[in-house]
């Protein structure tokens, strides 16, 4: 308990999430996707899922839909209406293996962001990107290939040991808040122009000292050390997993084995797509136990890009 308190402690002290968010709407030359839009992008990203799902389907991978994703398919059989985008889970070995049978049935349709395979790319989950298309962001690692995405997750085995499980869950947050200083030490000249509040860029500037003392690692060197800490249990019947790359990272998206036990077929919009078995257990975690109630229009998540272009055949 006491790791987990002094855990806690640190991420607040260089929490940034909520800042960089208030930045992004004051910053007129960044516009949130607008409701046209997002009708739009949904029908291009259901086309991509239904890409991923055939895959998955014919080399027996095993996803489930995630976040947002699956709250949109249990709540309204489809995408949550102001959703505009989209997340996968996929067991590490699974995931592994995507790009590859991705690249087979679809040699020119995608381009995959994932650390082996993206000299540039600069976190610990994968993009998978839809060439032809747009859809950047304010801090695109490889913005000439920043494509209309969907984000896949890996779900990672959790070691049975109590103290272990602890142990391994600190140093994994840890971990992503180192990696998650030194990008921001790479991306500051982008973002410190537009912060003026000094509260604001005290914070920024706590995590930059952070950063500058872990310099004796690049940044992608910190990713791959991150990325083998993540994925180092390999005990495939562990009780509990974990989804560390998720939105409320190691701690707060550890669920029993059960909950992730069977991949369930669910409809969404025209078609279907897999669930976690569980999934009750899995959107109370996330979203809390009123997930069913869609919340209030000042409280949905938009996204926010620098620029947006459909394909030409969408």
């Amino acid at each position: 308990m006491r790791i987990m308190n002094i855990l806690h402690k640190v991420k607040t002290l260089f929490e940034t999430n909520v800042m960089f968010r208030q930045i992004i709407a004051n910053n007129k030359n960044i516009s949130f996707i607008t409701e046209q839009e997002t009708e739009s992008l949904q029908k291009v990203l259901l086309e991509m899922m239904k890409d991923i799902h055939f895959v998955c389907e014919k080399y027996s991978l095993t996803y489930f839909l995630g976040g947002g994703s699956c709250l949109g398919a249990v709540r309204h059989k489809g995408f949550i209406p102001w959703d505009d985008d989209m997340d996968v889970i996929m067991p590490r070995s699974d995931y592994d293996k995507l790009p590859f049978y991705m690249s087979v049935e679809f040699p020119e349709k995608y381009y995959y962001q994932e650390l082996r395979l993206s000299e540039n790319y600069d976190a610990n989950f994968m993009k998978i990107r839809l060439n032809g298309s747009v859809c950047s962001e304010i801090f695109e690692s490889e913005p000439e290939k920043a494509g209309i995405f969907i984000d896949i997750n890996p779900l990672e085995n959790i070691y049975g040991s109590a103290v272990r499980r602890k142990l391994h869950g600190a140093l994994c947050e840890l971990l992503l808040l180192i990696c998650s200083c030194v990008r921001l030490k790479e991306n500051a000249p982008k973002i410190m122009p537009y912060i003026t509040d000094e509260k604001q860029r005290a914070v920024v500037k706590r995590k930059l000292r952070l950063a500058k003392l872990l310099s004796f690692h690049s940044l992608r060197e910190w990713l791959f050390i991150t990325e083998n800490r993540l994925s180092s249990c390999k005990d495939v019947n562990s009780a509990f997993v974990s989804i560390p790359t998720g939105r409320k990272h190691y701690f707060g998206e550890m669920q029993p084995r059960k909950t992730f036990e069977k991949a369930v077929l669910t409809d969404f919009e025209d078609t279907q797509f897999y669930i976690m078995t569980d999934y009750n257990a899995y959107l109370t975690s996330l979203f809390g136990g009123d997930y069913m109630t869609p919340p209030p229009e000042n409280k949905r998540e938009r996204h926010a890009v620098t620029e947006l272009k459909f394909p030409e055949n969408y």
